[in-house]
């Protein structure tokens, strides 16, 4: 079994592989992004997931540990596998303040779109990934929703 921690950014996947890790469940991380202001206690990222959808084959490796994958490359998980998705639930508008937040600390320039667009393009996409979970729960490679 994966356990495969997902959600949107800033919406705590890294807090919960942080958990994770506590109860000794192995976690898959590459140590390359450390620990600053925006995650005090580390992201706990393979940064091969974020390319998941070209090269999926390291996710063998994960076997038997927990992995996070951010949401939009859920879709990507291989067949053949038997994974349980615990998938990070956090109000829009507090995921937004985090992000713009985590800007302004890293004097990144703020983007031009309202938090009404944004929010509403994260709605869309988290319909869209709580309909490919529901197709895909009873499959090969057995999905789960944990929330």
């Amino acid at each position: 079994m994966i356990i495969v921690v997902s959600g949107l950014p800033r919406s705590g996947t890294s807090m919960m592989m942080k958990m994770l890790e506590a109860t000794k469940i192995p976690v898959l991380t590459d140590d390359i992004r450390e620990a600053d202001m925006d995650n005090l206690k580390g992201y706990y990222e393979d940064e091969r997931a974020k390319t998941l959808h070209k090269d999926n084959s390291w996710i063998t490796e994960a076997e038997g540990k927990a992995v996070k994958v951010i949401s939009f490359q859920l879709p990507h998980l291989p067949k053949g596998h038997q994974y349980r998705i615990l998938f990070m639930e956090r109000k829009i508008e507090e995921v937004l303040a985090s992000q713009r937040k985590m800007m302004q600390r890293r004097g990144e320039p703020e983007d031009d779109v309202p938090d009404t667009v944004m929010a509403s393009i994260f709605q869309k996409h988290l319909g869209e990934v709580g309909e490919w979970l529901s197709e895909h729960q009873n499959s090969l490679h057995q999905l789960q929703r944990d929330t």
